[in-house]
């Protein structure tokens, strides 16, 4: 979903939003994110070790890379909530015209 469209949606909300909760899960995400590439990448790491196969490494830097690019996309999405969130707080449009 395009951050327009999570804007949109986010904006046509009838109720409050907690934007703090989706700040916090995002935040959650990543850390989870995060966990999880330390444990795939030592898996194949130890993988890599016995085998000796070089896939294994390759392997890690593609799980790598892709995660890289998930997390620069998730932390456009943080910042583009928290930056709704503040504008909220001061009082203006929280879309802000989007």
């Amino acid at each position: 979903m395009s951050n327009i469209r999570l804007a949109k949606l986010l904006k046509e909300q009838s109720e409050p939003i907690d934007y703090q909760y989706y700040l916090e899960q995002i935040n959650g995400l990543m850390d989870a994110m995060n966990d999880f590439e330390k444990e795939l990448s030592t898996a194949l790491e130890a993988a890599e070790e016995q085998t000796g196969n070089p896939a294994y490494k390759q392997m890690q830097n593609q799980v790598a890379r892709y995660l890289n690019g998930a997390e620069k996309q998730i932390e456009s999405m943080y910042k583009m909530i928290d930056k709704v969130q503040d504008r909220n707080l001061a009082g203006s449009d929280p879309m802000g015209g989007m």
